[in-house]
């Protein structure tokens, strides 16, 4: 289902879409109503294709680039048919504890903030008032550190990210406790943890869904 949601300024766009994915996997297409070109940012494209290209045809949008938030397979699944259309693909890097970069695409100023934790690689992405956090940071709690993280690296993001304004809107990767909250919510709900049997059921999840990403590639 498409959730269109709105607006730093009159002029910035964020469609947020619920492409199902592994799990309640949330991608983003960002972009600006006026500009001519109809270019647009996405940000992990993974689930379900349809869904993404029907809201880019609808939106009459043309992806310029593709921001990864990390490397897990449910945030970039359908990065190589992005990447077979021409589309560039930006792929985090591990470095330093919270340092920062910054992009310029299609007008938009993006930095791009290392927040090491729940993978070496990791970074959430401000655009705006708005920040993208993939999996480290959700509604209610955080990524898993199980698969490729760090827990002393997740509590210092964590620290950093409490340095921020914290009225940033915050997009997670996925639904859990919620599309959307402010940054400072989204803090104070970070202790949160799932119960023993929901880790259990994750863990079968996540090696089912593995299976399925070595048997088939989706485009």
């Amino acid at each position: 289902m498409l959730n269109l949601a709105l607006q730093v300024n009159i002029m910035l766009k964020i469609i947020q879409l619920n492409v199902k994915g592994f799990d309640n996997n949330f991608s983003y297409i960002i972009f600006e109503d006026l500009n001519k070109s109809r270019e647009c940012v996405v940000i992990d494209p993974t689930g379900e294709k349809e869904i993404i290209e029907n809201a880019l045809k609808e939106n009459n949008l043309s992806p310029k680039i593709v921001l990864l938030t990390h490397l897990h397979p449910d945030h970039t699944e359908l990065t190589e048919y992005f990447e077979s259309k021409g589309v560039e693909i930006f792929t985090p890097k591990p470095k330093s504890f919270c340092e920062t970069d910054f992009l310029e695409k299609i007008g938009l100023k993006i930095k791009i903030i290392h927040t090491p934790g729940h993978t070496k690689e990791s970074v959430c992405y401000q655009i705006g008032d708005n920040l993208f956090s993939g999996d480290t940071l959700f509604v209610r709690g955080v990524g898993t550190t199980a698969y490729g993280g760090n827990n002393s690296e997740l509590e210092e993001t964590l620290a950093f990210l409490s340095t921020l304004n914290q009225k940033l809107k915050l997009w997670p990767g996925h639904n859990y406790g919620g599309n959307s909250s402010t940054l400072k919510e989204a803090l104070n709900n970070s202790h949160l943890k799932p119960s023993k049997k929901i880790l259990e059921l994750i863990k079968k999840k996540v090696e089912e869904y593995n299976k399925k990403c070595v048997q088939h590639k989706k485009f």
